[in-house]
């Protein structure tokens, strides 16, 4: 399950689908949240998750970036995870600073809550078009059913993304 996720999340990154992460996948993924959810690639917001991410993408290229050539493969990106030179720990508070700025960029009301339609739009800039899947993440991530997912329900859940070890854990659903 866990390389199940692994997969996926590197999926999610590799924006031009070419088997390779790089910088430019973080800048395009960024933009387009940015892009979906209506902010300025100079807002606060936004400058926030491209720094978050720009961690993020430091940390993965210094640990799995074997032949250094400024890319990393789903091959590197897993044997990076199996020999461990990416801590699962360390990697999982960089996603989580990343998750939270995602999260404050997609707050457009500044209420500390999303709406579906709000987190459809993270789920689209990341190339994930199904209004099924966004509604069963959603649905899952509203732990108290009042309609709209706060910050800790979402990071619960992104956390759970990297640590669910079967499909009825918390993030297990998150991308489909």
């Amino acid at each position: 399950m866990q390389i199940e996720n692994i997969d996926r999340v590197f999926a999610m990154i590799d924006s031009s689908g070419n088997g390779r992460i790089s910088w430019s996948d973080f800048e395009k993924l960024t933009g387009g949240i940015a892009d979906e959810l209506g902010r300025d690639l100079t807002s606060p917001e936004v400058e926030n998750l491209l720094a978050a991410y720009r961690d993020v993408w430091e940390y993965i290229s210094s640990a799995a970036d074997l032949d250094q050539d400024k890319a990393v493969t789903k091959e590197e990106f897993r044997k990076a995870h199996s020999t461990q030179a990416l801590s699962a720990g360390v990697l999982l508070g960089k996603w989580q600073v990343a998750a939270d700025r995602c999260f404050d960029a997609a707050d457009r009301g500044g209420n500390g809550y999303l709406t579906e339609d709000a987190l459809a739009g993270v789920y689209r800039a990341g190339g994930i078009a199904d209004r099924q899947v966004v509604a069963a993440a959603f649905q899952a991530m509203d732990v108290n059913n009042n309609g709209r997912v706060d910050k800790t329900e979402f990071s619960a859940n992104v956390r759970g993304l990297f640590e669910a070890v079967d499909k009825s854990m918390k993030g297990a659903h998150m991308i489909g």
